[in-house]
């Protein structure tokens, strides 16, 4: 690659970093309040679930108009092709544009409604919902400059980073409602993972099982990471003899991550309803454990599935 290019690469990565972390704590404030909303309904009141779930809909549309960004940048880094490049890209931006504009008309309606007795009344954040809909301008006006991008560099002149091989179509809705389930959880245990480093309290004797619900969050986001930042940037030929063993450390990784957590958990079982919740904001997964095993299997299902995927290439030479 050239220097242009390179820095053009290096921009992207940067920004689709920058973008996964937004996306991660917009997650997280999501989830935090959808918590919220579940545990008014299960303590049996559900006019109070509506009223905070009415309230919440900038954070939600939030979240999505960040994951309107980050999918914008991944098309970017992602760089299928100049047309796939310009038809997704613009597609995103269009829906970041929408969701923007919605969540400015939703709190307007909410204003005059009465819902909301202040632009600033103060929760969940010290401007809310006065913040979302600042947001929300910074990501139309971005959203914008991206469709402006495009009409500049129409014939040439266009992003040159690194092109990389098209995703099968094969089993196509399949792996794309795969891929997205799984980006879902990289965000929740990226964000799980920094969140618990700042509210559980290592003294409080549950030391154990919290750092290993940690490491669990860790494990999912960094699987995420090392196929997508390091194996789908390899040539085809690469690919070929990194997938098993790249395949057998990321299962033998969550493995070992797993036993861990078992082993703390049976020392500490009622560390998921005193902690959990903190780790895991979905007040009814505290007790039950649902949000972590699900955790646990998205790193084991995409190992594998590589595995699987190694063994036929490595039968296929």
């Amino acid at each position: 690659m050239d220097n242009k290019t390179k820095k053009q690469a290096l921009t992207v990565t940067i920004l689709l970093i920058v973008f996964f972390v937004l996306s991660a704590f917009t997650f997280m404030n999501a989830l935090y309040c959808l918590s919220d909303c579940i545990a008014s309904t299960v303590s049996a009141s559900a006019d109070i679930a509506i009223r905070d779930a009415l309230r919440s809909v900038p954070v939600f549309l939030s979240f999505f108009i960040t994951l309107c960004g980050l999918m914008v940048a991944h098309t970017f880094y992602r760089n299928d092709s100049r047309e796939i490049l310009k038809r997704n890209a613009k597609f995103f931006a269009s829906a970041g544009i929408g969701i923007g504009a919605v969540l400015i008309l939703y709190v307007i309606v909410m204003l005059i409604a009465g819902r909301y007795l202040s632009i600033v009344e103060g929760a969940p954040s010290p401007i809310y919902p006065l913040d979302a809909c600042l947001y929300a301008v910074l990501y139309i006006v971005l959203g914008i400059l991206v469709h402006l991008y495009f009409k500049k560099h129409e014939e040439s002149g266009l992003y040159e980073g690194p092109v990389r091989a098209p995703i099968s179509k094969k089993f196509g809705p399949v792996k794309y409602f795969f891929r997205f389930f799984w980006l879902m959880f990289a965000l929740y245990g990226f964000c799980g993972f920094f969140y618990s480093i700042f509210i559980v309290d290592f003294l409080h004797g549950y030391v154990a099982y919290s750092l290993a619900a940690m490491l669990i969050s860790l494990v999912v986001f960094l699987t995420l990471a090392v196929w997508e930042l390091y194996y789908n940037n390899l040539s085809a030929d690469k690919k070929k003899s990194v997938t098993l063993p790249l395949a057998l450390i990321s299962l033998g990784v969550t493995i070992v991550s797993s036993v861990v957590y078992f082993i703390a958990l049976k020392g500490n079982l009622d560390g998921p309803t005193n902690v959990g919740f903190g780790l895991l904001p979905v007040a009814y997964s505290a007790s039950v454990n649902v949000a972590t095993f699900l955790v646990m299997i998205v790193p084991i299902i995409v190992s594998v599935v590589a595995i699987i995927k190694g063994v036929i290439r490595k039968v296929g030479k």
